[in-house]
């Protein structure tokens, strides 16, 4: 079986023949813009009026669940308002969603 990287044949090649290697290739592409999908917004409402409802009940774990979920959630925005930094701010927001679950987890069961 062929191995397919390209779908056209002028893919293949430079302008001066030489072949273009699938790295040379990929840094020509578009890169994709990053969005939230139908049912990542559906989950985003979904759990916002579970943590009102949970503020209503005063139940502190699965407010921090919500939290936790809600924080991880918005981590692509952090590139768009942090600029330059905003690959380590969405990290440090993946770590403290993470941290958060496993607190309120801990928080359960105790």
């Amino acid at each position: 079986m062929r191995y397919r990287w390209f779908v056209r044949e002028e893919d293949r090649t430079d302008e001066f023949g030489n072949p273009v290697s699938r790295a040379v290739h990929d840094e020509a592409l578009q890169t994709k813009k990053t969005g939230y999908a139908r049912g990542e917004l559906l989950a985003i409402v979904i759990v916002a009026f579970i943590l009102l409802y949970e503020w209503v009940t005063d139940d502190g774990p699965l407010i921090m669940i919500c939290v936790s979920f809600l924080v991880h959630e918005m981590r692509p925005l952090a590139p768009l308002f942090f600029g330059e930094h905003g690959k380590a701010v969405s990290n440090a927001m993946r770590g403290f969603s993470i941290a958060l679950f496993v607190g309120a987890l801990v928080w359960t069961f105790l």
